[in-house]
């Protein structure tokens, strides 16, 4: 009791500061503070492994070539393959100028790398504010603390005004959102129509940008000790992630159960599966595991996109297994039971879809 006393009080202050790691690398640690080790071994990272992370090409879907019927059957059984398999694909032809991809993550380091006391009055864990600045979403919840701050933006269900951004984010924010809007479209277009449904199936549940997270995992001390995101699977149909060069980004391989690099690609965006698509999908299209590792190289910067309906929170809309042939592998649920479990349970290592099974 002491001891769980103990780390209470140690979370508090360190919530307290409202400076996040980046406020602990600031003053210059050397040691990382016991919140943030991690109680059981890091699993081991398979790093000759050869397994490739898929690299699909666009163009045909995004208007950068001439789309033909059999291209768009290639481009759709390419996402099918990659969907089915690992769940994480690369693309390219994406749509998204570079230029705007440089900018939103520069912007992103900008206001993780300001002072304390300016991103101080951004900082609060009300999830009733559009947009918010914290260090671990669950800081209260999970077993250790990750070494990491974000800044959030809810998109949904319009996009936050812009004197409520940061300036350091706030004009290519909300250019970076529209575009990533319309990838999120073609995306769910061409996996509607893997699981062979109507192009427009999907977007019907999940066609929302939800949210927009800007990720900033300072250099670490001992990564050794912690992660700077924990072993999970994302609530939502679809993420989108932009990462920097420094890379970090791990997925799981459950076939042979090890961790292989999410290799960082310019000009890529990183696409994977998520939780509610798993369910819908019937267990064909995988939400895997995924984790992003400290090192003490770094910054890492990274943007994430998260794809479901914007009233998913409180949503009574069903998740049901599209069942094509054989039995239903989960049993329906609602989004906002899914995400009331998440929430519950935080970045703890096990996997959210576990109680769902048949």
């Amino acid at each position: 009791m002491a001891s769980d006393y103990d780390r209470l009080g140690a979370l508090k202050a360190f919530d307290d500061t409202k400076a996040g790691v980046k406020g602990l690398v600031d003053a210059g640690v050397t040691t990382i503070p016991s919140i943030f080790h991690h109680p059981l071994p890091i699993e081991h990272t398979d790093h000759d492994h050869h397994f490739t992370i898929p690299v699909i090409d666009l163009a045909a879907a995004t208007g950068g070539t001439t789309t033909t019927p059999s291209k768009r059957t290639e481009l759709v059984a390419a996402v099918k393959a990659a969907a089915e398999t690992v769940g994480f694909f690369q693309v390219v032809n994406h749509g998204v100028p570079k230029a705007v991809m440089s900018e939103i993550l520069a912007a992103v380091r900008g206001f993780h790398e300001e002072p304390a006391e300016a991103k101080a009055p951004y900082y609060s864990r009300d999830l009733g504010r559009p947009v918010r600045y914290w260090s671990n979403f669950d800081l209260f919840q999970s077993p250790a603390a990750q070494w990491r701050d974000t800044l959030y933006m809810e998109t949904t269900p319009e996009l936050p005004p812009p004197e409520e951004i940061p300036p350091a984010c706030r004009l290519i924010a909300l250019e970076y959102a529209r575009l990533m809007q319309q990838l999120g479209r073609t995306l769910l277009e061409l996996l509607s129509e893997a699981l062979g449904l109507r192009s427009s199936h999907l977007e019907e549940d999940a066609a929302c940008l939800e949210r927009l997270a800007g990720h900033y995992y300072p250099s670490c001390p001992e990564p050794h000790l912690t992660l700077g995101t924990t072993r999970h699977s994302d609530p939502c149909f679809l993420t989108v992630l932009l990462q920097d060069a420094v890379g970090g980004l791990q997925v799981l391989l459950k076939s042979s159960a090890v961790w292989v690099d999410v290799p960082a690609m310019e000009g890529a965006l990183v696409v994977n599966v998520g939780d509610f698509l798993q369910i819908v999908s019937n267990d064909r299209f995988k939400s895997v595991e995924h984790r992003v590792v400290a090192q003490s190289t770094g910054p890492r910067v990274s943007v994430v996109c998260f794809f479901r309906r914007q009233d998913a929170p409180t949503s009574t809309r069903v998740l049901r297994p599209i069942v094509a042939d054989g039995e239903a592998r989960f049993r329906s649920t609602t989004m906002a039971e899914l995400i009331r479990h998440n929430r519950a349970k935080g970045l703890d290592g096990s996997s959210a879809l576990q109680h769902l099974r048949l």
